[in-house]
Formats: structure tokens, C-alpha cells, sequence
């Protein structure tokens, strides 16, 4: 069994983006718009470490066990959440605390994994400005990184990865959540006249 390690890949991603955008930025320096050269390159970081989070440690050379893929995968909705809440006071010996603990951090960390991505696309583009499109990224994204992890299950099922339609409904709402945030960025930027928000949220 190979393992490839997610810090190995955000790093080697990151050094691929400042040299090819580094190269761009040379050949066009007259036009580069220095603002938003910084928001891309920390949305790029952004999501190679969703990258990183979701996708690795990346096993290779692992016999996959394909009768094992009908208990990763779920399709219900909300079903794993309200499993794991039902656990409350039974599952790891009854220790209340440490279960919800687990079920805030699974619930909670999917949602704030893509709170960024509704902050920064809008910062980046304009056609992001609406909820619609926001909405639709956020989906597209999530169920691409669950398709991803669907084939990594094809490919090994010893890694421990899950395919839960409850996780693009947490991502999405994360997605939702930072859309909201920005808009409020937004308007108080422009209520109180902070041209440093205004700048940067609207014209990066």
C-alpha cells in the first residue's frame, strides 16, 4: 500500500500556481490587478485544501472490497445525521459529550469548509453576486467531491471513505452561509462608505 499524503499535494499545488500565475503576471504586468491577484491566490489555496481534507490521504495498490461500498454510501437524506443523533447517550459508552462533540464537528466542519467558497466567488466574479449562482457552485462542487470519493472507493474501501448526500447538503448550506455573510460585508461596506470593503468585496 502506497499512501499520498494531502499535505504533500496542497503544497506541491500551491508552488505549481505561484510559478505559473507567476509567469502570466510577468508577461502581463502592465494589466495586473494586484487585489485581485491575491484573492485568487488565496482562493486557489482554499480549495486545494478542500482538496486535501477530502480527497487524501490517497491510497494506492489496495485491493477494493466492493462488497463494503453499500455501507459507505448513502443517498437518504439527513438519515446519517439523525442516526448519529440517536446515539446521543448510547454509542462509546454512553459518553453524551463526546458524541455530540463528534456530531458538531462532522455537521459543523462541512458546513465551514465551504463557507469561504461563498465569500470568495462573489469576491472574484460577478456572476456570483446572486444566490442562484452561489447555490448551484456550492451543489456542483459538493457532489463533485463525492463522486470523487466514490471512486476512491472503487479503487480501495480500506481508507474509510464515506459517500453521503448529507454532506452536500451541509457544504451547500456552508456555501449559503457565506454568500449571506458577504452580502453583509457588502452592504455595510457600502452604508458606511469603507472604500477599502468596497474595493475588495466589489471591485477586486
Amino acid at each position: 500500500m502506497v499512501l499520498l499524503n494531502g499535505s504533500l499535494a496542497l503544497a506541491a499545488g500551491v508552488v505549481l500556481y505561484v510559478l505559473a500565475r507567476g509567469l502570466y503576471v510577468l508577461i502581463h504586468r502592465d494589466n495586473v490587478k494586484w487585489v485581485k491577484e491575491g484573492l485568487q491566490i488565496v482562493f486557489v489555496i482554499y480549495l486545494l485544501m478542500v482538496v486535501s481534507v477530502t480527497l487524501f490521504p490517497l491510497a494506492l495498490w489496495i485491493e477494493p472490497d466492493l462488497k463494503a461500498l453499500k455501507y459507505a454510501v448513502n443517498l437518504v437524506p439527513l438519515i446519517s445525521i439523525f442516526h448519529d443523533i440517536s446515539q446521543i447517550g448510547i454509542a462509546y459508552g454512553g459518553d453524551s459529550v463526546f458524541m455530540m462533540k463528534l456530531i458538531l464537528r462532522n455537521v459543523g466542519g462541512n458546513v465551514l469548509m465551504f463557507v469561504p467558497l461563498g465569500i470568495l466567488a462573489p469576491m472574484l466574479w460577478p456572476e456570483f453576486r446572486r444566490l442562484k449562482p452561489i447555490l448551484l457552485l456550492g451543489v456542483l462542487m459538493s457532489i463533485g467531491i463525492e463522486f470523487l470519493q466514490f471512486f476512491e472507493l472503487l479503487v480501495s474501501s480500506e481508507m474509510g471513505r464515506t459517500v453521503d448526500i448529507d454532506d452536500v447538503i451541509c457544504n451547500t448550506a456552508g456555501a449559503i452561509l457565506g454568500y449571506i455573510l458577504y452580502r453583509l460585508i457588502t452592504a455595510l461596506a457600502n452604508k458606511y462608505r469603507i472604500k477599502s470593503l468596497q474595493q475588495l468585496f466589489i471591485g477586486g
